[in-house]
């Protein structure tokens, strides 16, 4: 696809990256909080056992079912290793994830129950990331479900960088995407290549000699052609321009934020300092692995909780990231930022004989941020009894991950062409986790829609 945005961009004259870093109010810190929202999607990948996560409590009626499924694995009611209780107790969350309880408790966290692609089922991790991210009911697409719905904004030309990819790869969702960038640190978003004497100011803030010029001020005048390759290029160097000033070493995270010492965390923290920044970050994917749990699972009553490790790690990351855009008045950025949570499908409701969890298939997804309505649990949950279990064996799927995305699109990005970012999905119905407004939902004319009428 090539729409009024990759045409405007592409047809600037070569030096446009050079006078950006000039003019342009990208490349310096905002002084208010943004006037648009940013969509955070945190991607668990492995499948999570949604039901370590999150276990049903004293008050729920599925806990002896729980307990007899899991003699070894399960999350006790009391004593060491005992989960946080929430909503009535009527479900515990791991007790590694107490900084999750704080903020579901504070309503900046909602929990959406019985999540999942409801068909195709499939318990392949590659087959059922594959459908989830590019939004479809099969393999059946070049393009991730979030570069669908950044084609279908329409935001205006002067956006720098509209999505970004935290990691080493890029995200199936923003696959296609000609608006996304992949950055798994920004630090090292930088030219590197070439000999030494190229790499001079202004490409490391190195001293150089009078006159000398490095590759970075070089390539926009090599790029002046109309080709699609230096059209390409012109726009990496635009990302560049944005990002090489910023000094993401120097970042000190407000409120007292502390992110841990992980690459998750990491990344979380580079996205508060672009979000701050103010570069027009619409969407953001994160990846958090390592939830393939078929075997030394943990347990939080024993010293040995690999799970436990995850749940920590995940909980921490979020959480400072959600305290350190959580600012006062004009600076809280956390009022314009929603994150959602998703995993490929959750895992067998019985433990195994290696002390883990099979793939299943029913999960949960989260939704923290100051526009989301938390403190709730969102969806119905199917039952624990055999005869209410998805083949008599996974916690059924009774929520669409659509319905909630959907929803963050209409509501807090305000792009209305959700049947365009999910083509086989229909009959748009909020669950309310989200505050916002909602627009008519409808499909994107990509034709008359893309600016050039």
């Amino acid at each position: 696809m090539f729409n009024r945005r990759d045409f405007l961009k592409t047809s600037a004259a070569g030096g446009s990256a050079l006078a950006l870093a000039g003019t342009s109010r990208l490349g310096f810190a905002a002084t208010t909080a943004n006037s648009y929202d940013t969509l955070v999607v945190v991607y668990l990948r492995g499948g999570m056992d949604a039901l370590t996560l999150l276990s049903p409590g004293g008050s729920n009626s599925n806990r002896a079912a729980y307990e007899t499924a899991r003699p070894s694995l399960k999350v006790p009611l009391s004593g060491t290793g005992a989960g946080l209780a929430i909503a009535a107790d009527q479900w515990r969350l791991h007790p590694r994830a107490a900084p999750l309880r704080d903020l579901f408790t504070a309503s900046k966290l909602a929990i959406v129950l019985g999540s999942g692609m409801p068909a195709p089922v499939t318990r392949s991790h590659f087959d059922a990331q594959i459908n989830m991210e590019v939004g479809l009911a099969g393999q059946s697409s070049g393009m991730g479900w979030l570069t669908r719905a950044l084609a279908s904004a329409n935001l205006p030309p002067t956006v720098q960088i509209p999505a970004v990819s935290a990691g080493s790869i890029t995200s199936t969702a923003l696959l296609g995407s000609t608006e996304s960038i992949t950055l798994g640190s920004g630090a090292d978003f930088r030219i590197d290549s070439g000999s030494w004497a190229w790499n001079v100011e202004p490409d490391f803030r190195t001293t150089a000699p009078p006159g000398a010029r490095g590759i970075f001020s070089m390539l926009p005048e090599l790029w002046g052609g109309s080709d699609p390759l230096e059209a390409a290029g012109r726009q990496a160097l635009d990302a560049l321009n944005v990002i090489k000033p910023i000094d993401f070493g120097a970042y000190a995270p407000a409120n007292g934020a502390v992110y841990p010492d992980t690459d998750f965390a990491r990344q979380l923290k580079m996205l508060a300092q672009l979000i701050k920044r103010d570069v027009g970050l619409r969407v953001c994917t994160v990846d958090l692995g390592g939830w393939d749990t078929h075997d030394g699972q943990g347990n939080p009553a024993s010293s040995y909780d690999y799970f436990g490790n995850k749940v920590e790690e995940l909980a921490k990351g979020l959480a400072a990231f959600y305290t350190d855009l959580n600012g006062v008045g004009a600076n809280n950025y956390a009022a314009t930022t929603s994150v959602v949570t998703m995993s490929e499908f959750g895992r067998r409701v019985r433990e195994n004989d290696d002390g883990g969890t099979d793939h299943g298939y029913g999960s949960i997804m989260l939704a923290l941020g100051g526009a989301v309505n938390g403190g709730q649990m969102y969806g119905t949950f199917g039952g624990l009894t055999t005869a209410q279990l998805f083949e008599g064996a996974d916690v059924q799927v009774t929520t669409d991950y659509r319905r909630v995305l959907s929803e963050a699109l209409i509501r807090r990005l305000r792009n209305p062409n959700v049947y365009y970012a999910f083509p086989t999905y229909s009959a748009y119905a909020p669950l309310g986790v989200f505050q916002g407004t909602d627009l008519p939902p409808q499909n994107y004319d990509r034709i008359f829609g893309n600016g050039f009428q």
